[in-house]
């Protein structure tokens, strides 16, 4: 506009000027078209570019979600450094079937993983009831060294979303040792055998690698399909305890804890092999060595002070195997001052083979796989907004997931 006011006050009259004057003013309508058009052109192309992007992110959602009815939106908060999500560590890759189990910090369900149709056990725990992270670090870290041992229940995956845990464990579809004692009643001595003899292999890897297991019990040990036994529930696990290194606090379940811990006495090791005495003496007899019945108190003073009652019927040397395993004082109880495989009652048993997990077990579960269970899902806790606590590094996936 400054142009046109000039050449008005010049009384410019000459045509040429004129027409450079139109040919000045139709550039600058052009060029304000041409903007006006390479605009329009840009924001046509952000949002062609913004339609593609939803696109292939729906597509990637799909891939990783067969059931369309699981992905309810449920949001893995990222860690720093993780790379995209595999399918094992995504929660909604797990349909969840019912409930098998049950501790102070979350719920055992039976669930699918249905990128590979198979059935597995899914430990669910809220952060917000755990002050900190050590015990579910300790846990997961046993899970992963579970696969170089038979007789430990192996952990398959363990991830997070922004409230909940999850630790997927291999699925022990021959129930617990407890639910065999109970049907069957008191096991003949080939069973106590065979099964002590799987339990001490899984307990000895444990103490090899600094660690104590702290709660043993028949609930505990689990079969698997071909009916061999499996340690199982790391959650109170005691870590790095190796040479003189011990531990002190009362943890456990009550009939199952040793004297040294419900002295309140600094403990290692030696408190594993006196529970699982105990657990032999239930298999042999059917009952606990001091009965659960009583008040605490009183069987407190009968543990400490006490010995256990050893029925007739136990042959010699199992009878002497209790006796071993139940001595009062750490030092003097067997699996500490010598190894338990070097005692009579196994004279039988070749420990090479059982190391291996060569033999067969006198008693076969039935079989189950996901086709005889209900479809129907159960819903996961809903996630709280509040928690902001992550788990980091806690990822994991184990290898015979990833081929």
């Amino acid at each position: 506009m400054w142009l046109l006011k000039d050449i008005n006050s010049a009384n410019v009259n000459n045509k040429l000027e004129s027409h450079a004057v139109l040919i000045f003013l139709s550039g600058k309508k052009f060029r304000k078209e041409e903007k006006e058009r390479k605009k329009r052109n840009e924001k046509e192309e952000k949002k062609k570019n913004h339609g593609e992007r939803e696109k292939k992110t729906t597509a990637k959602k799909r891939s990783r979600s067969p059931d369309k009815s699981r992905d309810d939106g449920r949001q893995q908060k990222k860690i720093r450094g993780e790379p995209e999500t595999p399918p094992a560590l995504d929660i909604n890759n797990y349909r969840l079937i019912k409930q098998i189990g049950e501790g102070s910090f979350g719920k055992v369900m039976l669930a699918s993983y249905m990128i590979k149709d198979q059935l597995v056990a899914v430990k669910i725990i809220e952060k917000k009831k755990t002050r900190d992270f050590k015990n579910v670090r300790n846990e997961a870290s046993v899970l992963q060294l579970a696969r170089r041992c038979p007789y430990l229940c192996r952990g398959m995956a363990t991830l997070q979303t922004q409230s909940l845990i999850l630790l997927v464990l291999e699925y022990m579809s021959g129930g617990t040792l407890d639910d065999l004692i109970t049907t069957v009643g008191r096991l003949n001595s080939d069973l106590i055998m065979f099964y002590s003899a799987e339990l001490a292999v899984g307990l000895k890897f444990l103490h090899a690698n600094g660690i104590v297991h702290r709660d043993l019990k028949p609930q505990n040990i689990l079969l698997d399909e071909e009916g061999h036994l499996k340690i199982a529930d790391f959650g109170i696990v005691c870590t790095n305890m190796f040479k003189s290194n011990t531990q002190r606090g009362r943890c456990g379940t009550p009939g199952y804890i040793a004297p040294e811990v419900l002295a309140d006495m600094e403990y290692n090791s030696s408190a594993d092999w006196w529970s699982f005495g105990v657990i032999l003496y239930k298999m042999a007899t059917g009952i606990l060595p001091y009965s659960r019945h009583i008040s605490k108190e009183e069987q407190l003073e009968r543990i400490l002070t006490e010995k256990p009652q050893y029925p007739e019927f136990l042959s010699a040397e199992l009878r002497d195997l209790l006796k071993q395993l139940l001595k009062k004082k750490p030092k003097h109880r067997l699996g500490v001052y010598a190894d338990i495989r070097d005692h009579p009652f196994y004279s039988t048993i070749d420990w090479v083979q059982v190391e291996r997990r060569n033999l067969l077990s006198p008693i076969i579960p039935p079989k189950s796989s996901v086709k005889g269970f209900s479809k129907k899902n159960i819903p996961f806790p809903e996630e709280d907004p509040s928690e902001t606590r992550m788990v980091e590094k806690f990822s994991y996936i184990d290898p015979s997931w990833q081929e």
